[in-house]
């Protein structure tokens, strides 16, 4: 039987456990995978989020057993460059970073998931797509073909991105959201739940509504 891989989570309650519950399926499904516990500013170190251990804070990601990965699972609505200025500076490897797929995802032929991303439960990921690294992609959420998701972006629950659209760095994709075939969102933009991206979201904007229009 080989060994278990063992998993430390960036994180807190919320997106921690969501990420926790994508091992933990992960596991049932059986794959030989753990959650090694959290690495948390905020928790006191031997305090539980959720049933698993506060082990360490995010800084001291070195001092983890050498065979032991990493995943981020930090969100902040409206501070996503924050966010990817905080993991950017752990400077973790690549090679210390866990690519996790739910095993209910479907994942066609020719998708690259790129070090640290999550793809969540009953998710689709058409062919020829692909997802960069750092990023998440929310229950439920679908992928068309060639459709091109950055590093650091957060794709929300239900979320469709249509045929050969763009998610640039840092963007955040509310639930049922959806971004017509062809359309760009830029670095940090926003759509809001619900809202329909006709056309391309500028770099750092905030979009809402249906056809979508700038709002911040």
């Amino acid at each position: 039987m080989s060994e278990i891989k063992k998993i430390a989570i960036v994180g807190g309650k919320g997106n921690g456990l969501v990420v926790a519950q994508v091992i933990e399926d992960m596991a049932s499904a059986g794959q030989n995978i753990a959650v090694a516990g959290f690495l948390n500013d905020h928790e006191p170190i031997g305090s539980r989020i959720g049933e698993y251990e506060v082990i360490g804070r995010p800084r001291e990601w070195k001092k983890l057993e050498s065979d032991t990965q990493i995943v981020f699972a930090l969100l902040s609505v409206g501070k996503m460059e924050e966010r990817s200025d905080l993991l950017s500076a752990l400077l973790v490897p690549e090679d210390k970073l866990e690519t996790l797929v739910h095993p209910t995802a479907l994942v066609g032929s020719g998708v690259s998931v790129g070090k640290g991303s999550v793809i969540c439960s009953y998710v689709t990921c058409q062919p020829g797509s692909s997802i960069g690294n750092n990023s998440i992609v929310r229950a439920g959420a679908n992928l068309g073909h060639d459709a091109e998701v950055a590093d650091f972006v957060d794709i929300g629950p239900n979320c469709t991105l249509c045929g050969y659209s763009a998610v640039a760095k840092g963007a955040h994709l509310a639930p049922n959201s959806v971004v017509r075939d062809s359309v760009s969102v830029g670095e940090f933009g926003v759509l809001s739940a619900g809202s329909v991206a006709l056309r391309n979201i500028e770099p750092r904007t905030v979009w809402m509504g249906n056809p979508a229009r700038r709002v911040k």
